[in-house]
């Protein structure tokens, strides 16, 4: 069965991300896109550096050919915010991306974003999914990827300069080409190296990059731009002389920096370092929005300056969602996807990196500095996540454990809200949190703590696992 999770559908390859079901997925979008009357649009359709992932877009757009809707097929591999972007542009009624982002590289997936690049809703890819699953193979209507090229159901084009154009029209450019800043980045073997590479030449920045080469393997590691991870980016930020470290994941629409000093940046603070900027130093008003897993610094913020903050579940679509509610400057999440008003409202690093190299040129101080000029305005926030690996088959009891859970029984202060809409979160009279939730794409529980009592975050992770594993050992004898 193909399941969608928080941005799409991703699986192992060879054993649920077949050829078959790839052709069974396109099948289902094209149904939908005849039934709403956009045939006309077309699709778009790109592919990270996975592997076979062009032979499964190809596969896709195959599928859609044989419908007789139109497909764009990017080349070369391209990060997912470029792929929305084309949909975008070309009114197209629909894009994929051939991706699984952060996962290991036995993953592959698609990345589905509806009409106008804009995340797709629960409703759709609910009923997406009920049809894709009840298409017979047999009913697959296919027309050859050689063909549907000599007809022109299927055009290869590259939009980077497109993209990077409008990435540019935001920014502040003369400011950063005067500031000649030094950038060490870090594409982990990723599909943003070709776009953000072009922005950090067209700034005039000192540019050294590491892990550019295609693998799909991503040097062993997985292509996520933690701070387990990014141990080599930090060990040459601390020896070399750099303004900031970036890296990006394994399709360009997560971001993570390094300081000049070698310090890791989690998403949650680069979050709250780009908010703090618009408002302080770009003097815009505007509320911000993020995800339920996301630091509460951004509330607190947002309330100093006459604004607020929006709370909204994992999925980015729900911070688009909110981000058009409620005109939002910002929105994000804790995982390091960032969306900026007036631009795509999907996750995009390549703009986040930009908006940071100006704001680096626009303030004339190191990364540091602005760091600490927010703690020193609104304190320190500690944050950490834990992946708790679960069998299949306890999930459903693991699920009842978190709901019986008291507060008492992991962190003792006064509870001031508990929240059951998007897993199971407690907060704390004291600002801190735990939020407890089934992954959407992987066998995953996610632990995630903050607090401004550091000391305090290892053992509220503990008791939440202690209580879990306890019971399950019970049921389990």
């Amino acid at each position: 069965m193909i399941r969608f999770g928080t941005g799409g559908w991703r699986d192992i390859i060879g054993e649920n991300f077949t050829f078959d079901n790839v052709r069974r997925f396109s099948q289902g979008v094209a149904e939908q896109i005849i039934q709403q009357g956009k045939k006309g649009q077309g699709v778009v359709i790109g592919y990270d550096n996975r592997f076979m992932a062009e032979e499964f877009s190809k596969a896709s757009a195959e599928v859609f050919a044989g419908n007789n809707i139109k497909v764009i097929l990017l080349t070369p591999s391209v990060p997912t915010p470029l792929v929305n972007f084309v949909t975008k542009e070309e009114n197209a009624a629909a894009g994929l991306t051939f991706t699984a982002s952060h996962n290991p590289h036995i993953y592959n997936g698609i990345k589905y974003v509806c009409e106008g690049g804009f995340p797709a809703t629960e409703e759709i890819t609910t009923n997406l999914e009920k049809s894709i699953n009840n298409i017979p193979i047999e009913d697959i209507k296919k027309l050859s990827y050689k063909k549907s090229l000599s007809t022109k159901l299927i055009t290869r084009r590259s939009y980077t300069d497109e993209f990077i154009n409008f990435i540019e029209s935001q920014l502040d450019m003369d400011l950063i080409k005067e500031s000649s800043i030094k950038v060490l980045y870090d594409p982990m073997f990723g599909t943003g190296v070709n776009a953000l590479l072009t922005l950090l030449v067209d700034t005039r920045s000192n540019v050294k990059i590491i892990h550019d080469e295609v693998d799909p393997l991503f040097g062993g590691r997985v292509p996520a731009p933690t701070e387990s991870t990014l141990w080599r980016l930090m060990a040459m930020m601390k020896e070399g002389d750099y303004d900031i470290g970036i890296a990006t994941d394994g399709d360009g629409d997560r971001i993570a920096i390094i300081d000049e000093e070698g310090n890791y940046v989690d998403a949650n603070e680069i979050l709250t370092i780009l908010y703090y900027y618009f408002l302080e130093y770009k003097k815009e008003k505007g509320n911000v929005v993020r995800n339920i897993s996301t630091t509460h610094l951004l509330d607190e913020i947002a309330v100093s300056y006459g604004h607020q903050c929006y709370e909204k579940p994992v999925g980015f679509k729900h911070i688009a969602e909110g981000m058009l509610e409620t005109n939002a400057i910002l929105g994000g999440e804790s995982s390091g996807g960032i969306t900026i008003r007036g631009h795509l409202l999907e996750k995009d690093a390549i703009l986040s990196a930009g908006i940071l190299l100006e704001m680096l040129a626009h303030t004339k101080m190191s990364l540091r500095t602005i760091r600490e000029e927010i703690v020193s305005k609104f304190g320190r926030r500690f944050f950490k996540e834990y992946s708790y690996t679960y069998e299949a088959d306890d999930k459903e009891f693991i699920e009842s454990i978190i709901t019986k859970v008291k507060a008492e029984e992991i962190y003792k202060d006064e509870l001031l809200n508990y929240k059951t809409y998007d897993g199971v979160k407690w907060e704390w009279q004291d600002g801190t949190w735990c939020l407890v939730r089934f992954s959407g794409t992987e066998p995953l529980l996610r632990i995630m703590v903050e607090s401004p009592r550091k000391q305090e975050i290892d053992s509220i992770i503990q008791n939440v696992i202690s209580i879990i594993e306890n019971k399950v050992l019970l049921n389990n004898p």
